[in-house]
């Protein structure tokens, strides 16, 4: 049994899969960030619904708001 071959397979980090919907998303967050008014918010809510996977209205208003908590 070659276990050099399990060890480098076990080393690499997972792929990152990404979905229809994170793409689609992804492009709908990067057409915000050019919109004049939208350009400080979009990152903010890329990062909540994206990489945080967080769908929550309370959430998503407290990256639109940051100042109203």
């Amino acid at each position: 049994m070659d276990s050099t071959a399990q060890e480098d397979a076990a080393a690499e980090p997972p792929a990152k899969v990404t979905s229809v919907a994170a793409n689609i998303l992804g492009e709908f967050f990067t057409a915000l960030e050019k919109e004049e008014s939208l350009g400080e918010v979009a990152p903010r809510l890329r990062k909540v619904v994206l990489d945080d996977g967080v769908f929550a209205e309370p959430s998503i208003r407290v990256a639109i708001f940051p100042d109203a908590s």
